[in-house]
């Protein structure tokens, strides 16, 4: 949000916390002024003040004096809506994979000339060295869509939520899944598809949804003219294959056909997920006037955002890696997408999940995502990360992954190290030139990079 609005022309200040997150770098290349801590106190020249869920929303002390003011306040939600409704928008969401698509599109877009607006959640992406942009010469805005909540509280005051992308209203939508999520403000699969099948409503009558092909099985209801699919099925309108080949080194190769022509894929970032994501994207870019093989050639330079599936780099000879998965579906794609890019290595995949309610909602799916490790592997979890969204709650813990994991697929070899801390004293001791780390989850645990 930041960086739209300084390339919209405007003075901007924030306030957050003490501890760094990975925005901090694009934010100082902006300039931008940060203080830390949120007591009452804003500057008296401002406009509004946009606040997130993350830091108490509404209740939050500076929002409460804005208010105060009669100073405009926005969520964040509201204030990207503001942006992207100016537009005609492309709206990526869908549970896993819709950072990757959005930034896809977003590079296809720009190395073909398109030059679009975009807004991707993510820390970086390289080649393009920001995460947002805000052109006022053309007409298209690629913008990742997030079926979370504006106030992760109003379910506990018995309040209506209001998901993230209600604001949003798209020529485009792509779905990448429709999947079970965010227990702790959605009480099962048929709440959350309600919630998307709202969003779909929300497309122009003449505009288009993307949606995997699997997921039609569920019905999805729209405004749109059109609804095309993509998907691993030959009946899918893009359908896709993986193909065994090694055109070089970590590569990743698929075939996609359309209309019964053929077209080879070629990524520099692996697994099957993100042939499926990169189909997607090329769906996206088809409708507004991008060749197939234009998208397909631009994303053979696509490397990747921060945090998924990033390379980190090599130490002693040991490669490491870092990935935000935090949803079962999403561990077991990312395992499988290790395995296949290193299959002969010693691999150590550390997981760390994210929030109570997910690991406890969904612990016996996160359970089962660790069934595709194979023999070569050593898989460590750290404590559950907290969000501030939430409380403590002890009945659920990480020993709950590693004890069923341990119960019911013996052959694996799984312990739980706790901190970050012991995580580091462990790479330090015990890792050998050829190995392979694989940090896995939405918390905290890229951090142990900077401590190897």
């Amino acid at each position: 949000m930041a960086q739209l609005l300084c390339d919209a022309q405007k003075e901007v200040s924030g306030s957050d916390v003490e501890e760094d997150f990975v925005t901090k770098e694009i934010l100082n290349k902006l300039n931008i002024e940060i203080t830390v801590g949120f007591n009452s106190e804003i500057p008296d020249n401002i406009d509004c003040v946009i606040y997130t869920a993350a830091h108490e929303g509404q209740s939050n002390p500076q929002v409460i004096n804005a208010q105060k003011r009669k100073i405009k306040t926005y969520s964040h939600a509201e204030a990207q809506a503001e942006f992207f409704n100016l537009k005609k928008g492309i709206a990526v969401c869908g549970v896993g994979g819709k950072s990757t698509v959005t930034a896809m599109i977003s590079w296809i877009l720009t190395k073909t000339g398109a030059e679009p607006s975009f807004a991707v959640g993510v820390g970086n992406i390289p080649g393009l060295n920001k995460t947002a942009r805000w052109n006022t010469d053309t007409n298209i805005f690629v913008a990742e869509a997030d079926e979370y909540v504006t106030d992760p509280r109003a379910p506990q005051r018995n309040e209506k939520i209001t998901p993230r992308f209600s604001f949003l209203k798209p020529f485009i939508t792509v779905c990448t899944n429709l999947k079970f999520d965010h227990p702790d403000v959605y009480k099962n699969f048929d709440h959350t598809k309600a919630v998307f099948f709202k969003f779909f409503n929300q497309i122009d009558s003449n505009g288009f949804l993307i949606v995997n092909y699997k997921d039609l099985e569920h019905r999805p209801t729209t405004s749109a003219e059109t609804i095309l699919s993509f998907g691993e099925n030959p009946n899918a309108d893009f359908n896709f294959k993986a193909v065994e080949e090694n055109v070089e080194p970590e590569s990743n190769v698929g075939l996609l056909t359309h209309k019964k022509l053929e077209y080879k894929i070629i990524l520099r970032v692996p697994g099957l997920y993100n042939l499926e994501n990169a189909v997607a994207a090329i769906v996206a870019c088809s409708i507004v006037n991008i060749p197939i093989f234009e998208s397909i050639n631009a994303l053979e330079s696509f490397n990747s955002t921060q945090r998924r599936f990033e390379f980190i780099g090599t130490k002693n000879g040991v490669s490491y890696y870092d990935d935000y998965a935090h949803h079962p579906d999403e561990v077991r794609s990312v395992i499988k997408a290790l395995n296949k890019w290193y299959p002969n290595a010693r691999k150590i995949i550390v997981f760390q999940p994210h929030t109570y309610s997910r690991t406890k909602n969904l612990l016996a799916e996160f359970i089962d995502s660790f069934e595709v490790v194979d023999d070569k592997t050593k898989v460590f979890l750290l404590d559950i990360f907290s969000s501030a969204r939430e409380k403590y709650d002890s009945t659920i813990s990480s020993n709950d992954i590693v004890k069923g994991v341990q119960s019911k697929y013996k052959n694996i070899n799984i312990s739980n190290l706790e901190t970050i801390h012991n995580l580091s004293i462990y790479f330090e001791n015990n890792l050998k030139t050829g190995d392979v780390v694989l940090t896995v989850g939405a918390g905290d645990i890229y951090k142990v990079h900077t401590l190897v």
